[in-house]
């Protein structure tokens, strides 16, 4: 009796372990890893890399630094980030996490609510009008069985322009090994596990920039502001 109850229990973890990883494959509007320019670029990575950790920090770089931090809204494809060359953190955690799926790689997008000065050095005074706490994005990749923490937002100009000078304990690099995260000393309550990427990503993650419910062309007018300002400074475009 005590084996068979051991057995179901076990056929159960299993059962459950697949359907985690097939919901950490899966496609959605917003995580769209079969859009053509993405198979082509996790195709590409998969052919010039040594193995799936290889394969995630190519990757990782790839987002962090070839897809500068610039703000832009939540309901942003993964492909059109792509195209645009820019993004704020969900856009470019969705993309890494798009061409990570893509090549059969199980990663999954994480939120952390944080004092919303944790951009102060970026966003200057602008972050006042951001909503209390301001939900943050990362990802979660599957490596050797354990998911490891990556966090490709901030590209190195606008980490060594703003952040570095402001003495941030935080670094961008990632080891291939250890957890990665940006932000660490802004955290104010638990990471939340993105269940429903499309969902979260309609209802802004529970954050704003500057009200609750705020017209669009306002947003857009204030982003590409402050996105002008901001690479002048850090000379990016």
């Amino acid at each position: 009796m005590l084996s068979t109850k051991i057995k179901d229990i076990d056929m159960v973890q299993r059962r459950s372990s697949q359907q985690s990883t097939t919901d950490n494959l899966a496609e959605t509007v917003y995580c769209n890893h079969s859009h053509p320019a993405i198979q082509k670029l996790a195709d590409q990575f998969t052919q010039n890399s040594t193995g799936p950790v290889d394969l995630i920090a190519k990757v990782f770089l790839f987002v962090r630094d070839k897809i500068v931090f610039g703000g832009d809204h939540w309901q942003v494809k993964a492909s059109e980030t792509l195209a645009k060359g820019y993004g704020a953190c969900f856009n470019k955690n969705l993309l890494m996490i798009a061409i990570l799926r893509a090549a059969n790689i199980p990663s999954k997008l994480m939120a952390n609510p944080l004092r919303k000065a944790f951009t102060k050095p970026s966003a200057g005074s602008a972050c006042r009008f951001f909503s209390e706490p301001f939900y943050h994005g990362f990802t979660n990749v599957l490596i050797d069985g354990q998911w490891k923490t990556l966090d490709p937002t901030l590209d190195r100009r606008t980490y060594e322009s703003f952040f570095k000078p402001a003495g941030v304990t935080w670094k961008i690099d990632w080891d291939g090994t250890t957890d990665m995260l940006l932000y660490s000393e802004s955290v104010v309550g638990p990471s939340r596990e993105i269940n429903n990427i499309d969902e979260a990503l309609n209802n802004n993650v529970d954050s704003y920039f500057l009200f609750r419910h705020e017209p669009r062309f306002l947003c857009d007018l204030w982003l590409g502001m402050g996105n002008k300002i901001m690479w002048r400074k850090a000379r990016i475009k």
